[in-house]
């Protein structure tokens, strides 16, 4: 538990920080595995300079999308023991498409990022090391022509790459609410 005390701390002290860098949103998810483990996710999203970070050609080449970055705190407990629970701290770009509407748009998601775990084993999941990265996809959709809010439904995979033995990985699926501010 201390681990997880320190991540916290570290996010606290790293948003503080980093003032300079306008969060545009905040978002909040309930995530579940078919590995019976079920949890939480908070976070923030910013675009603040993220743009600059390709080349304009690369980004054409790809479909134009915005690019963001998010950091969040996720949780997540065994279903069949509650006192069994990992907390993750995360840290991803992420490339959004629009593929449809004017009023409402709906997205396509995708990023890869890294993520620190308290722990390295959940239920029967062994993770090896705390290093994970964050592999996401996930469609959203902005359901209020006169909010940017949006709900996104999304698949995450984590997983550390084989830098260690066993891999198991965790696979999430969640249901986000994306709120803006600012």
């Amino acid at each position: 538990m201390q681990f997880s005390r320190l991540i916290i701390a570290t996010a606290l002290v790293a948003a503080g920080a980093s003032q300079h860098v306008d969060a545009q949103e905040f978002h909040v998810g309930a995530v579940y595995s078919a590995d019976q483990l079920w949890g939480g996710r908070i976070g923030l999203r910013s675009d603040d300079y993220a743009q600059t970070l390709l080349p304009d050609s690369w980004l054409s080449a790809i479909g134009n999308p915005t690019i963001a970055f998010e950091g969040a705190l996720n949780q997540w407990q065994d279903s069949n023991d509650s006192s069994d629970k990992l907390t993750a701290l995360t840290l991803s770009p992420v490339f959004q498409w629009q593929i449809a509407g004017e009023q409402r748009p709906l997205y396509v998601e995708a990023g890869i990022g890294v993520s620190v775990l308290d722990g390295t084993t959940i239920g029967d999941r062994n993770l090896s090391i705390h290093f994970q990265f964050e592999d996401r996809l996930a469609l959203s959709w902005q359901y209020s022509s006169a909010s940017k809010a949006r709900i996104s439904l999304a698949y995450t995979h984590y997983s550390q790459a084989d830098l260690d033995r066993p891999n198991d990985g965790l696979d999430f699926f969640s249901i986000n609410w994306h709120i803006p501010f600012g």
